[in-house]
């Protein structure tokens, strides 16, 4: 059964890749035969720049790569024409070699045919038929500056967000057999980042404009020193997190029932996170409140938290404390001490009948109603000294069922569509 499912995966991913070759073909066709090249110094330059551009690209966690080279197209689309802009953007997939962690510098030759083969055509298209819908706004609507017309622009970029966003969500649709309008609205989310980018190119046409090749140089390399800054911001980033990880499983050494509990914590907050659209600061402080969340456990007698029958009065009582012990740990640290208040709270109640400080609903911070529906559903789900696991829906149903008492009611429905993708993403 397995087999016969990768076996129809495999069919419909080179089946996709297929279409989507013929459809860069036969746009290439025509866009042969509506344009010419009119501008050798600016398709050379531009090509060259690309590739350097898509070989320092940006690793961004679970969702790709972050490059500029979408600038150079855009520019040669104000600049000069489709042909010339979906020539540079293939270009820049074919000669670049980023760095894959793995695999070292990764290029033509050591990549696999399909995967080019997907990422020049969808490029192609996505430049192509941007750079159509420029010429014929540009030319419908007589708009703007001698090197842009803002109102094609604008379109122009919506419909490579547009494309480029569809091609790639149908894609790790297919890959992850997930649902194509979840993934794609997750791609969506980078409209800003897109126009951000396209904002450079403006500038990139603009100083190719004025001051011609120098002019570009000179704006190219800040442009890369600003790339280096990022990127030495996301490795730090990556760090703390990895730091945040050992630590969790040290913490969770001794505790046979309860490891891993921490890292599906932060993964499931995560998850429920991202279906709400938070940005993404509120989701690393959620991510590091999750991680963290159980830090106060150190302070309690293990004898206690590994007791297999029902607990005293004063057992429990100790057990409690656990959230106070871990937002003061968490407080003494300057770096961390905008998640204490998160951590000292993941207990409380919708009906004001949790701990330590019997906070109600409107009391009660988004954050921390995540970080609770996450913590609860992780212990539904999983077995402990003195019972087994729910199944999944059952877990779900308990979520639901207490949505208004424990639970914060506005983000249940999310949080259970959230949960139950993120389980299955973890079986398999």
């Amino acid at each position: 059964m397995m087999e016969e499912k990768n076996n129809i995966k495999t069919l419909k991913l080179y089946t996709y890749i297929s279409t989507i070759a013929i459809i860069a073909l036969l746009l290439m066709v025509k866009l042969i035969n509506e344009y010419t090249v009119n501008d050798y110094v600016l398709l050379i330059v531009f090509s060259a720049l690309s590739a350097i551009a898509e070989t320092f690209l940006i690793p961004l966690p679970k969702v790709g790569a972050v490059s500029v080279s979408f600038a150079l197209t855009f520019s040669a689309i104000l600049l000069t024409n489709p042909l010339t802009a979906a020539i540079i953007t293939a270009a820049g997939v074919i000669f670049r070699f980023p760095y894959a962690d793995g695999r070292g510098r990764v290029h033509l030759f050591n990549t696999p045919l399909y995967k080019t083969i997907f990422n020049i055509s969808q490029y192609i298209i996505s430049a192509g038929v941007a750079g159509i819908t420029y010429s014929f706004i540009n030319k419908a609507i007589n708009f703007g500056f001698v090197f842009l017309n803002p109102i094609a622009g604008a379109l122009c970029l919506i419909v490579f967000l547009l494309l480029n966003s569809f091609f790639m969500a149908t894609l790790m649709s297919i890959l992850l057999n997930e649902n194509l309008a979840f993934i794609w609205k997750n791609y969506l989310l980078g409209f800003v980042s897109t126009s951000l980018v396209g904002l450079l190119g403006i500038v990139v046409a603009y100083s190719y404009h004025s001051f011609g090749t120098g002019g570009i140089l000179l704006f190219f390399i800040p442009l890369m020193l600003a790339r280096y800054t990022f990127k030495l911001y996301l490795d730090m980033r990556k760090n703390y997190f990895e730091t945040l990880n050992v630590l969790v499983r040290a913490i969770e050494a001794n505790d046979t029932y309860t490891s891993g509990h921490s890292l599906r914590v932060s993964a499931y907050a995560e998850a429920i996170a991202r279906q709400l659209s938070l940005p993404q600061n509120k989701i690393d402080l959620i991510k590091s409140a999750a991680l963290l969340h159980d830090i106060g456990k150190i302070g309690i007698d293990k004898n206690i938290l590994n007791k297999t029958g029902k607990l005293e009065k004063e057992e429990f009582e100790a057990i409690k404390t656990h959230p106070e012990i871990g937002a003061s740990i968490i407080s003494d640290l300057s770096y961390m001490s905008n998640i204490s208040d998160i951590i000292r709270h993941h207990h409380e109640r919708n009906d004001g009948r949790g701990y330590p400080d019997g906070l109600t609903y409107k009391d009660i911070p988004l954050e921390t109603s995540i970080l609770t529906i996450a913590d609860s559903f992780d212990a539904m789900t999983t077995d402990r000294p003195y019972r087994y696991s729910l199944s999944l829906e059952d877990a779900l149903q308990e979520i639901r069922d207490n949505a208004g008492t424990q639970f914060n009611p506005d983000i249940v429905d999310d949080a259970v569509i959230a949960l139950k993708k993120a389980f299955f993403s973890m079986m398999k």
